[in-house]
């Protein structure tokens, strides 16, 4: 028995479509949902006219197969193209969607232009594939406008375009470049888990909702200059791939970079935080540019950031940021100033980390009580009849015999003995000191008691400067 009915069925295998079977397909279906090339573009065309005419807006599952123009048209009741396939250029510039609009699972495989349209209600291109990007350009999303799991090909263009109500791009991947410059979210705009792979422009964006992007990822350039976050900005866990710039953006309620991942340049130069801020375990992976005015930008963000904490108290997190201040800092000082911040960030980073210098003066206390050790030393005795003074030598190049078979506690007495005069000489409390013995052992001494007192003096500054600040 013939078929008369098209075999169309939607993705739940529902058979949606009850148009009659075009007798040149194969498959059984109608003119609408036949993908052949012998289609009949002539009788597409004019059934297609009359649908319209009519305002029948059932689209759903329907092959284009040439270029679709329905610029300036004015869709008055819901409009359903789910799963349809545009294998060309498809043209909705300037119109109205009065209604609920689905374009869930559609495919365009050329430029789809939506310039200029208003979308009064719902917009849905949940799943929605555009091969040859997508225009939406000065557009209004007046209801909610759903673009979750779309994958675009070609740029994405949505620079000037209003959301009204949320926007939501969880999960999208922007394989060309993804354009939001100047655009306005005053409902939540969600990006979780969105993947840029190209440059992502947010620039003069004003997101006067929520801003979420959760575990996004930006393989190239992140711009959010001068963007405004009006509520609770997320970029937790956020990887920022490329070169990230945050310059006079406005964070005006709470902002979360927790995890954040920052692998090359970042700027925060004259960005403004009015709320709190966390950086907790974020990555900055990069703490000096490729010259000296990117290493420049870099110490003035981080200094920016810096003082945004020192304004709310969180001492802490202003420490880790004036390190990488530092850090950009001496990247770009001269020879001779280079060297001295060197030595300033390993002896105690840069002021952040005085445990460095405890750890500095223990390897240094051991070190001269081993040089002691091997090098001579004359150690006095106690009061008699109790001890008399004795000599110390253990010169392991010439009397490695003798060293070896005195192993044991006279040895380990007369290392005891040199770390207690090591200590005494690193800090000079007075007391009986031992005679050092050859010109080793005297330079040993000395060095060690300038050194001793700089580094007592240096970890009481540095303390006392931690205090204070907090």
């Amino acid at each position: 028995m013939a078929r008369t009915q098209c075999q169309y069925k939607s993705w739940d295998g529902t058979r949606i479509c009850r148009e009659s079977v075009w007798q040149g397909s194969a498959e059984g279906f109608c003119i609408f949902h036949d993908p052949s090339k012998e289609k009949n573009i002539n009788l597409f065309k004019r059934k297609l006219a009359r649908k319209i005419k009519r305002e029948d807006y059932n689209f759903r599952g329907y092959y284009f197969p040439e270029s679709v123009d329905f610029a300036d048209h004015v869709f008055a009741t819901e409009v359903d193209f789910e799963e349809a396939i545009f294998s060309s250029s498809t043209n909705f510039s300037n119109c109205t969607f009065s209604q609920r609009l689905n374009f869930a699972g559609t495919t365009f495989f050329d430029r789809a232009n939506f310039l200029n349209t208003t979308f009064s209600g719902g917009a849905y291109f949940a799943g929605a594939t555009f091969f040859g990007g997508g225009n939406f350009v000065g557009s209004t999303f007046s209801g909610g406008a759903y673009f979750a799991g779309a994958t675009f090909f070609g740029g994405a263009f949505f620079s000037g375009t209003t959301f009204s109500g949320g926007a939501h791009f969880a999960r999208v991947s922007f394989s060309g470049g993804a354009y939001f410059s100047g655009a306005t979210f005053f409902d939540r705009a969600g990006f979780a888990r969105a993947a840029f792979s190209e440059e992502a422009e947010f620039m003069g964006s004003t997101f006067s909702g929520d801003a979420h992007f959760l575990n996004a990822t930006f393989h190239k350039w992140a711009r959010f200059e001068e963007s405004r976050f009006a509520d609770v900005t997320d970029f937790v866990r956020v990887q920022f791939l490329g070169d990230t710039s945050f310059w006079k953006a406005q964070f005006e309620n709470s902002t979360d970079f927790q995890m954040a991942v920052f692998a090359k340049n970042v700027s925060f130069l004259d960005t403004q935080f009015g709320g709190e801020i966390n950086f907790e375990q974020s990555t900055f992976e990069r703490n000096m540019g490729e010259d000296a005015m990117a290493s420049a930008l870099l110490e003035r963000s981080y200094r920016n950031v810096k003082n945004a904490f020192l304004q709310r108290g969180n001492y802490a997190a202003a420490g880790n940021f004036y390190y990488r201040e530092m850090e950009a800092r001496r990247s770009r000082s001269k020879r001779m100033n280079r060297v001295w911040m060197e030595v300033y960030k390993w002896l105690c980073g840069y002021g952040e980390k005085p445990q460095r210098i405890a750890l500095v003066s223990v390897a240094i206390i051991a070190m001269s009580a081993l040089i002691f050790l091997f090098n001579g030393v004359i150690i006095p005795g106690g009061r008699p009849p109790v001890e008399a003074e004795r000599f110390v030598d253990y010169n392991i190049f010439v009397d490695y015999n003798s060293l070896t078979a005195q192993l044991g506690w006279q040895l380990l007495r007369d290392f005891l003995d040199c770390l207690y005069y090591s200590v005494v000489t690193f800090v000079p409390v007075g007391g009986e000191l031992m005679i050092p013995v050859g010109y080793s052992c005297k330079i040993t001494v000395a060095v060690e008691g300038f050194l001793g007192i700089f580094l007592i003096v240096l970890f009481a500054i540095v303390t006392a400067r931690k205090m204070v600040r907090q």
